[in-house]
């Protein structure tokens, strides 16, 4: 028994090694399965949209705030009692330029000028009656020298009638004596013509200084009326009817309505572009300060309605950088500030304002500025929704997939807006708008025809 189970316990392992064997060998004989050809992966079936070419440039939409272009306080000039004070000249109240507004009792001021004219008149006489003196001491000069002359002759007569005995010494001593008196005469008559000219002129001197004063005084009785120097708005008004000022005191402040200025902040990249649409690549070849005077259009809002003006940009306020926003402040000019345009709902201008329509900018307006530039180069847009979330914008070029990063130059209205040349996309271009697992550049994408991409968007929508 015991040798029955030594020869099955060395018998197993054989029979198993054999049936293992035979059945290698039978599956070896087996002709290898069918094998089918690797298919080429299928093109991804997307959604695109066309790259537009834009015309006219770009356009910059900026936010505002309407200011005053400039507030003037209008003090007296001179005292006195107010005599006078103009109806409109309240706050609130709308004055044209040269409007009076304010009269100070003007009475001490006339009397000056009055007393003023008179001393003029006086010192014009005094000149006369002196020109006269001169011309009379120039008649008795040229008189006297003749009697100077008569003297001498006499002199010279004499004193040959003396040398032969013929006169008396007493007679020669009296010829003498009228000599010397004639040219005493003569003498004294010329010191008053040059005290009669010195006269005259110190008299043309106050006669100067009078006319200077009664100016003065004309001057001060025309500051006697206060009138408005410019169209405006009354802000506030500080003197009432007769009350009593003095020279100096705020009288009125008018906001200069002839034009609108409007607060608003360009960032750097924008102040760039507005520089080369003006032709200066170089920032400093028009002055460091300097803006070019680039065409805008201010648009208000009031519900579903918008009013528009046409303005320019300015100047720099010439604070630098806000340090907060890092923007550069900036003003905008309007020149005809109540030339307003009215647009429907649709932006479409209307030939006639509708009632309730603002008549003009006013201060604290909030504002939108349209900035229109040239660009040197062509500008295309896209739709938002073909650039996605991190700056990408996939085209579809021969067939294949190809991504660029291009940087907007501006985003809005739903569109996004590019110069061709340094991004790369072209007018033409055909953008991606569907999703993609994992793109990559090269990898085959297939356009949706109009109808299909209309049949899977409505299937997704399901």
């Amino acid at each position: 028994m015991n040798g029955i189970r030594t020869v099955i316990r060395w018998l197993t392992p054989v029979v198993i090694l054999a049936a293992g064997v035979a059945v290698f060998r039978f599956l070896g004989t087996q002709p290898p399965p069918e094998r089918k050809p690797i298919e080429k992966p299928a093109a991804t079936q997307v959604h695109a949209i066309e790259v537009v070419r834009e015309s006219g440039g770009l356009t910059i939409d900026l936010d505002g705030v309407v200011v005053p272009l400039r507030e003037v306080t209008l003090a007296a000039e001179v005292a006195g009692r107010v005599l006078r004070k103009a109806e409109a000249c309240r706050a609130g109240r709308f004055v044209s330029a040269g409007t009076l507004l304010f009269e100070i009792d003007p009475r001490d001021y006339e009397l000056d000028v009055a007393r003023l004219e008179r001393e003029s008149s006086q010192a014009a006489l005094t000149i006369e009656e002196t020109e006269a003196e001169i011309e009379q001491n120039v008649v008795a000069i040229d008189l006297a020298a003749q009697q100077i002359e008569l003297a001498r002759r006499e002199v010279k007569r004499l004193d040959g009638l003396k040398a032969n005995r013929i006169v008396t010494e007493s007679e020669h001593d009296r010829a003498l004596r009228e000599e010397l008196t004639a040219t005493t005469t003569l003498t004294n008559l010329q010191g008053q013509g040059r005290i009669l000219q010195k006269r005259k002129s110190r008299l043309e001197e106050a006669l100067v200084l009078a006319g200077t004063m009664l100016d003065r005084a004309k001057l001060e009785l025309t500051r006697t009326r206060v009138v408005a120097p410019s169209d405006g708005i009354v802000v506030e008004d500080h003197a009432e009817q007769d009350s009593y000022v003095a020279k100096g005191t705020a009288l009125v402040t008018i906001e200069d309505t002839s034009k609108a200025e409007i607060r608003t902040s360009l960032q750097m990249d924008e102040l760039a572009r507005i520089w080369r649409s003006a032709g200066l690549a170089d920032p400093l070849a028009g002055g460091p300060h300097e803006l070019p005077d680039t065409p805008v259009t201010v648009v208000f809002m009031v519900g579903d309605r918008g009013y528009e003006w046409d303005g320019f940009l300015s100047r720099q306020e010439g604070r630098g950088l806000d340090e907060k926003t890092r923007s550069l402040p900036c003003r905008v000019i309007v020149d005809e500030p109540t030339r307003v345009r009215a647009l429907d709902r649709y932006g479409v201008p209307l030939e006639t304002p509708p009632p309730g329509s603002p008549r003009s900018l006013m201060r604290g307006m909030f504002v939108q500025i349209r900035v229109h530039i040239d660009s040197p180069t062509a500008i295309v847009s896209i739709p938002e929704e073909g650039r996605r979330p991190n700056g990408e914008v996939w085209v579809i070029r021969d067939g294949r997939l190809e991504i660029l990063r291009p940087r907007p130059a501006q985003v809005a209205g739903g569109r996004a807006f590019f110069e061709s040349a340094p991004t790369g996309l072209m007018a033409g271009d055909r953008v991606v708008t569907s999703q993609i697992n994992h793109p990559r550049t090269g990898m085959p994408v297939a356009e949706l025809a109009p109808s299909a991409a209309a049949t899977t968007g409505a299937k997704d929508d399901t």
